[in-house]
């Protein structure tokens, strides 16, 4: 079986292969789990998406409200013998 750390950097090297440089704003691990018969790790990433939205007010005014910036979650199942991604899934 593969360590999580080999999990991990290819779950977030195939992220990175799928989309543009920069797109993955604050990219980290946000969950590490195997399967039941321990074949595969269940890696979740999370990301900031590059919107941010104004809220309560114009830009620039003091009684402006910013949005948390929205997270994205990605579950990534990796072969668990050969390291390959077989699957990245949405993740609520």
């Amino acid at each position: 079986m593969i360590s999580i750390e080999v999990a991990v950097q290819a779950a977030r090297e195939f992220a990175n292969q799928l989309y543009a440089e920069g797109e993955l704003k604050q990219l980290r691990v946000e969950e590490i789990e195997t399967n039941q018969d321990e074949s595969r790790w269940l890696i979740t990433l999370g990301w900031v998406e590059p919107d941010v939205r104004q809220l309560g007010g114009f830009a620039g005014l003091a009684n402006s409200k910013l949005e948390p910036l929205p997270r994205v979650y990605k579950l990534f199942t990796i072969n668990a013998k050969t390291g390959v991604v077989e699957s990245m899934k949405m993740r609520d």
